[in-house]
């Protein structure tokens, strides 16, 4: 043999080999290695499964009273791997059924047709193993009609399901929330994690959203084995469903069902157009919502089997007040003289403001070329802050805010250097929880704005350019000539120097105005709760404990601390002090409102505010607590487009308190204060009272409440004497202005010395964009600072 044969043969020996030993090693790795991968990727080929949702668990209040319950729906089903074996794939059956439950033939086979990529819906997105729901709520007549003929209808079946039901309609819809099919992101995402499946149905908003996990329970899986042709063999494993947790609220339908029809009629006298309002309830003790309410509101039970593009569209149309939006939590706005409790904080905390001391309560405060003033330039003399916020008196907190400013070095535009600015004012919304979230247990909250030097600075770098267009450009689409010239001014101006934080912006924000600051309903509620507390933050919270299936186990959500006012306790007791006199004084911004009311019995704390928006009538606002003198709840009322606080946010806040504590009408709280104990869920799976507490019911009491003050006829707000000056008052802008139940015009806001401009108003309390008093919106839509 030559030499060149044993080289041919050396090498084929040497591949044959290589060939023999990367087989071994590839079959190594098939059955060793990767054998049990490989084994249950064959497993789920011969084994379907076939999922029984579990029952969801109620949501009820703090009275055991339903909110969100199940009913049973019959439903008619299609299991399209019995009617694919027809030799027409079913097409005659679904004809026949479609004549049974009166749908169109075409809508039926669109509904059991599976999704894909080039399949959209009305389609099924479940198992092919899974009958497929066609029809629900159907008739007993409907359901025997397929039940009697199995031989006309294979496989077509009539069973009874567990459906969402609410059975207070639209009550508390945007914390109840609603639920919709699982996504495939949030199938890919989470669904070994969450236990999600193909036709899971989950919260998508509110409640049903926050508390999905224990709400939903564990489904119920059969597994099915299947041949080669896709026919079922047999059933390798049964795990029967899991029923989901019963959620308790701290939320008392009662308090709810008055706070959304005081709001209700008080936008009816208003009239016309899609005019919104919000009201909050919250225990001062513990940060429990009693209420939250927002208008307009939708009906959660239109999600139940699935909405349509035009019902969707409608509840999301800013025309119809965007229903789907929450303004409690969702919306904010300036707060107005509301805010003079945070401007009071912080002259006594660090201006040396004492409350003895007087200060003058002049009609007009001229700070450069800009005169700010008191409502139709009332005056009041020397008063002290007690005083000024009983009247509400604007001068005094615009002189504050002044001082403070320039303390911190006014515009900070010359040499420097400079330290670093206190800006107590700023820092002093922040420790009171304004300009973040507060953290109640519902998705989308708004976290408003609180606006300091460096946050104007960052602002203006981004929209500089914009405003430099627009003093070149102007504002064609502005049909007033008069006002889009002034707009371009405006922008000349900010284009050059709008990174300076003014004194007209200062001193604005000292009474809840300009666009430096923007506040949710929520979030005021939450800060005069924690000024009736004695100086506690709490998160709030709708959610009170959790209760499993058979009642076994309650699993309680604890009260969370969020921090601490920084103002000492016998500021905060004057604070306390000046927001009583609002209502019990002579002077006192909301005395004509509270006139009737047994301040003796139950004193009520609060604080009028009236917010103007260019554009549009003044925002109505009411915080408060009660009683004064040994606080339980925090009421904050707020609507848009009203007029002024006493008017208007006012007498909605009374309703609120006789609805709690029964003056006038039977009382929804007994004793005034909360439930102590949880609800007790009964053998049959209903809710009864908890010791001590009313027994579950669908319909609200209407038996008095023992023990608690009643006013007859107290649910009106008394007249005011004519041309009495004691009582009777509201505020437009924080400054006193004499009872007339006509909304005063806006002042114009000149511009400040070495600012160039004034400040904004903050966003809408329906949501919507800013509307500026003086600065026009930039070319993305926001406002300039």
């Amino acid at each position: 043999m030559s030499d060149r044969m044993r080289i041919r043969l050396l090498i084929l020996r040497v591949l044959v080999l290589s060939l023999l030993v990367t087989l071994g090693a590839r079959l190594w790795v098939l059955q060793i290695l990767d054998g049990e991968r490989y084994r249950q990727v064959a497993e789920t080929n011969r084994v379907r499964e076939v999922v029984t949702p579990a029952t969801r668990g109620m949501i009820v209040d703090d009275e055991g009273q339903p909110l969100v319950r199940n009913r049973t729906s019959l439903v008619i089903s299609v299991n399209r791997s019995t009617i694919d074996r027809q030799d027409d794939k079913g097409r005659a059956v679904l004809d026949r059924l479609a004549t049974v439950i009166g749908a169109p033939p075409a809508e039926l086979e669109q509904r059991v047709r599976f999704c894909s990529a080039t399949v959209k819906a009305p389609c099924w997105n479940g198992s092919p193993y899974q009958p497929v729901p066609v029809a629900k709520d159907v008739t007993p007549a409907q359901a025997l009609a397929v039940i009697e003929h199995p031989d006309r209808f294979p496989g077509v079946s009539a069973d009874l399901q567990a459906v969402r039901e609410y059975p207070n309609g639209a009550l508390a819809a945007h914390e109840l929330g609603y639920l919709a099919p699982v996504s495939q992101d949030q199938l890919d995402g989470q669904g070994d994690e969450k236990g999600y499946h193909l036709n899971s149905l989950i919260g998508v908003a509110g409640l049903e959203y926050t508390y999905d996990d224990a709400l939903r329970g564990a489904d119920g899986v059969e597994r099915l084995e299947v041949d080669r042709f896709g026919r079922v063999a047999g059933t390798e494993s049964t795990t029967p469903p899991v029923s989901g947790d019963h959620l308790v609220l701290n939320l008392d339908l009662d308090v709810q069902r008055a706070a959304e029809g005081a709001l209700a009629r008080t936008l009816d006298k208003l009239g016309g157009g899609a005019r919104t309002a919000s009201a909050v309830v919250l225990d001062v003790r513990t940060g429990g919502v009693v209420a939250l309410a927002s208008l307009p509101t939708y009906d959660p039970s239109v999600f139940v089997g699935g909405i349509s593009q035009a019902d969707y569209s409608a509840l999301s149309d800013p025309v119809n007040g965007t229903p789907l939006l929450s303004r409690a939590y969702q919306g904010s706005a300036a707060a107005a003289s509301t805010f003079k409790v945070v401007s009071t904080a912080v002259a006594m905390e660090h201006m040396g403001a004492k409350g003895d001391e007087k200060f003058d309560c002049a009609p007009t405060l001229q700070v450069g070329d800009q005169v700010f003033h008191n409502f139709d330039g009332s005056s009041a003399g020397p008063i002290t802050l007690h005083q000024a916020l009983v009247i509400s008196c604007d001068v005094i907190f615009d002189k504050f805010a002044y001082d403070a400013w320039v303390a911190d070095g006014g515009l900070r535009n010359g040499r420097g250097p400079y330290a670093e600015p206190a800006e107590h004012f700023v820092r002093m919304a922040e420790g009171m929880g304004f300009g973040r979230r507060t953290g109640i247990d519902l998705p989308g909250e708004t976290s408003g704005a609180v606006v300091d030097r460096a946050d104007a600075r960052r602002i203006w770098e981004e929209l500089k350019d914009s405003y430099c267009r627009r003093a070149q450009s102007g504002y064609p689409e502005e049909p007033d000539p008069v006002k889009a010239e002034r707009f371009r001014k405006y922008a000349a101006e900010a284009c050059v120097d709008g990174y300076l934080y003014n004194a007209g912006a200062a001193v604005q924000f000292s009474i809840g105005q300009g666009q430096y600051l923007s506040v949710s309903p929520l979030q005021l509620a939450s800060a005069y709760a924690a000024i009736a507390n004695g100086g506690t933050l709490y998160k709030p919270t709708l959610a009170r404990a959790t209760i499993s299936p058979d009642g076994t186990k309650q699993t309680p959500i604890q009260p969370t601390v969020t921090g601490r006012l920084p103002i000492s306790p016998e500021n905060l007791a004057y604070i306390r002090g000046g927001l009583t006199g609002v209502t019990t004084e002579a002077g006192g911004t909301a005395t004509g409102t509270f006139a009737d009311w047994p301040s003796d019995l139950v004193p009520v704390a609060g604080k009028t505010g009236t917010a103007e928006v260019e554009g549009k009538d003044d925002t109505s606002w009411f915080a408060s607590f009660a009683p004064a003198n040994d606080p339980q709840f925090a009421v904050v009322v707020s609507i848009p487009e009203s007029g002024t606080g006493a008017e208007y946010a006012a007498p909605v806040a009374k309703e609120i308190y006789q609805a709690i504590y029964g003056v006038g009408v039977p009382g929804a709280l007994p004793g005034g204060k909360p439930p102590a104990s949880l609800p007790e869920l009964g053998r049959d799976g209903t809710f009864g009272g908890g010791p001590g507490g009313p027994a579950t019911s669908d319909t609200p009491a209407t038996s008095p409440q023992a023990g608690a003050p009643g006013v007859s006829g107290a649910s009106a707000p008394a007249e005011p004497t004519p041309g009495a000056t004691t009582a009777g008052t509201t505020t437009v802008t924080g400054a006193v202005q004499p009872t007339a139940l006509t909304p005063a015009a806006p002042s114009t806001v000149a511009t400040v010395a070495g600012g160039g401009h004034g400040a904004a108003p903050s966003q809408d309390a329906d949501g919507s964009p800013p509307a500026a008093r003086e600065p026009p919106p930039d070319d993305r839509g926001r406002s300039p600072p």
